[in-house]
């Protein structure tokens, strides 16, 4: 069994916080040396290192997962950890220690909650989960791991799994042909949705208006769409990721005129402020439509021109 990300989070929990104040000398040295060993453990994950970070554990300690299986051994762990780094992209670990306590002569256990995030930060977070990490000084005076168990993974929230579409935010505008179109990104209040409200001026004179609405469907585990339109037309869709980083949404609706709609939207995002939108499999009614492809620029808007409510 490949090991998790949070599984990989788990294991650089090795103290970050104050000791049981039973001497604030001793305290202060064992709470250094364990974060000597996360910082050395967090080099090594860096460095998709396993064979380091299996040197933090003892000859025979033993790493449990979240699923219960159980890993013995500095070999196993090597191992282990050497396919995880073949499979998985390298994450930002971020640590809240709940509890360091010692329970006996050189053993101390700790508990607390890892985060593992994207290595791009725009794509949020991956996991989150609690844990319990034994540590046993030897006789040298050095601390290893003894055992480290993944206790819990941890639901995120609606705005954590939003985050990986966070790059979303800003002002957006297009022009061509005579046609421009803007849409502006926001969180909402909650922080629980991503909103746009867009506007689109054609030849026509008559500004096409709407809003698009973001949101995490916590039973199919995807993103899922709402969006209406000034005309009276209204669609929703479900959100996929594919393995380049672009994004694609089925979308279905219907018109003002009550026809049935549907077509595949694709996010490319075109560096650090473009994106590339293609509209596919167009139909109305049983009519299919060409594709469009068009590509929208981020941008601060211009005094009075945001995006109409």
């Amino acid at each position: 069994m490949i090991i998790s990300r949070s599984s990989v989070a788990v294991l650089c929990l090795i103290g970050c916080c104050s000791v049981g104040r039973a001497d604030d000398k001793s305290a202060a040295a064992l709470q250094e040396a364990i974060e000597q060993s996360a910082n050395r453990f967090v080099e090594a994950y860096s460095k998709r290192d396993a064979k380091v970070v299996a040197s933090l554990f003892t000859s025979e300690a033993e790493y449990v997962d979240g699923t219960g299986t159980v890993f013995h051994g500095r070999a196993a762990i090597e191992a282990e950890f050497a396919a995880a780094f073949d499979l998985d992209a390298l994450g930002i670990l971020t640590i809240e220690i709940l509890s360091i306590r010692p329970v006996a002569p050189g053993v101390v256990v700790e508990e607390g909650v890892s985060t593992l995030r994207a290595a791009d930060a725009s794509s949020g977070v991956l996991s989150r989960t609690r844990y319990a990490a034994t540590h046993v000084q030897q006789p040298d005076g050095s601390w290893l791991l003894a055992s480290v168990r993944e206790l819990e993974t941890l639901p995120l929230t609606p705005h954590e799994h939003l985050a990986s579409l966070s790059w979303l935010e800003g002002w957006w505008k297009e022009e061509v042909g005579g046609t421009s179109a803007t849409t502006e990104w926001t969180w909402s209040e909650d922080e629980n949705f991503l909103i746009s409200h867009f506007t689109v001026h054609d030849k026509t004179g008559v500004p096409l208006k709407g809003s698009h609405r973001i949101g995490w469907d916590a039973e199919r585990q995807q993103f899922r769409s709402w969006v209406f339109d000034s005309t009276g037309g209204s669609a929703e869709g479900w959100w996929v990721a594919d393995e380049h980083g672009a994004w694609t949404v089925q979308m279905s609706g219907v018109d003002a005129e009550g026809v049935r709609l549907s077509s595949v939207l694709t996010f490319f995002r075109d560096g650090a402020d473009g994106l590339v939108i293609t509209q596919d499999q167009r139909v109305r009614g049983d009519v299919s439509l060409p594709a469009v492809t068009h590509r929208v620029v981020r941008q601060p808007p211009a005094p009075g021109e945001r995006v109409a409510r």
